[in-house]
């Protein structure tokens, strides 16, 4: 296995202080995960894995928290949608409300409240895809959106000047294996690595590059065990010559999926996870142009430029039952950013809309106030003026 060559940042990278995440699916219709206490960077270094999966404040992991017996998820549906299935039922209803959006409109608002670019959840874990892909799923075929929404994001975001990246659930793809997720090993070797799926995965990337030329290609969890992740940053250099990727590309090799390997791996990974790191240092990576955080600013990048992305709450896909004294507000985003350029760090802040595709109003709230603060000074309005100029946290 190769470690893939960093290379330079393009400057849009390097001067865009603020990215805006976008995670939309059929999780948006149960729209629920329980009201956490703490963010999920927290829970993580405080509890044990098995609490962490079964109680996750991620609203996008409500299919999974669904097949685990006593999570808060199995008991809401049980209560609210007895008889419903994910996979079917809410699917359905998602490809029918998703074709009411108009992704100008999201933009407008993104570009207003400041930020450069976009990073769209195109396949979450739950293996359900925003866009009408070539690439056929044995296990599902017709799970997906039958119009392409991506590219339809993906053009109104350059219409308006914004830099567009396009996230994939690399290694994860809850359709190719009926197993929950209990264990962070459960997570990180417990997925379908066998060409059935790394097939898939490479060539719904390869598609991925060729309709959408990404400015960024956005990997999570990590990558499967496949000798071709070499020759797919060989293909997008080619095709995106200018072109990024984060540092979620990890490979899981196949001798920790046997039950020595897995035991071993279990103890290892929840004694890195919950061990104390006064140095702050991130975790090594194979592959990267830059690094990521997740709802931390507690690391220290070492030199290297990086992302801190988080949700406006405590969840990415939207919770419909999160108090707003849960949210950030637009003076806590100026403050993180403020933090993180310093850092060489962006913020990349999630939207998560409802199953109609509307922004939910605490959401919005704190987009209009970043726009507030990000229109242009009248003494200089040719000027492209950044959150930090209209008031960082030194400013407040």
């Amino acid at each position: 296995m190769t470690t893939r060559t960093q290379r330079p940042l393009p400057d849009w990278f390097k001067q865009a202080d603020l990215g805006i995440f976008i995670h939309w699916g059929v999780y948006s219709v149960p729209a629920y995960a329980p009201i956490a206490s703490a963010d999920f960077d927290t829970i993580a270094r405080t509890e044990d894995d098995t609490y962490l999966f079964k109680h996750s404040p991620y609203a996008e992991w409500y299919a999974n928290s669904l097949k685990i017996a006593g999570s808060d998820v199995a008991a809401f549906h049980a209560a609210h949608t007895p008889g419903q299935t994910y996979e079917q039922d809410f699917a359905a209803e998602f490809k029918q409300t998703a074709k009411n959006v108009d992704p100008t409109q999201w933009v407008s608002s993104f570009k207003r409240a400041g930020a450069k670019y976009v990073v769209l959840a195109a396949k979450h874990h739950d293996g359900f895809q925003l866009f009408d892909s070539k690439v056929p799923n044995p296990f599902a075929p017709d799970y997906h959106l039958d119009f392409d929404f991506v590219g339809q994001l993906a053009q109104a975001c350059r219409a308006q000047g914004l830099k567009f990246g396009v996230y994939y659930s690399s290694l994860l793809d809850w359709t190719f294996t009926t197993r929950p997720i209990r264990t962070l090993a459960d997570m990180l070797v417990g997925n379908n690595n066998r060409p059935v799926y790394t097939d898939y995965a490479f060539n719904q990337w390869r598609e991925i590059i060729d309709r959408y030329r990404p400015d960024i290609l956005w990997s999570d969890i990590g990558y499967p065990a496949d000798n071709r992740l070499d020759e797919l940053f060989a293909y997008y250099t080619k095709v995106v010559p200018s072109g990024i990727i984060n540092d979620r590309w990890d490979q899981y090799p196949n001798v920790l999926r046997n039950p020595v390997g897995r035991w071993l791996f279990e103890r290892v990974a929840r004694y890195v996870t919950q061990k104390p790191n006064p140095a702050k240092k991130l975790p090594a990576a194979q592959h990267f142009d830059y690094r990521t955080t997740e709802y931390t600013l507690d690391v220290d990048p070492e030199g290297a430029w990086f992302e801190m992305c988080r949700g406006m709450d405590r969840s990415f896909g939207y919770n419909q039952y999160a108090p707003q004294a849960n949210y950030l507000t637009a003076a806590d985003v100026r403050s993180t950013i403020a933090q993180l350029v310093p850092m060489q760090g962006r913020l990349l802040l999630n939207v998560g809309p409802d199953k109609n595709g509307r922004i939910p109003e605490f959401q919005q709230i704190v987009l209009d106030q970043l726009a507030e603060a990000s229109a242009p000074a009248a003494i200089a309005p040719d000027r492209e003026i950044s959150l930090l100029d209209q008031g960082g946290a030194t400013r407040e």
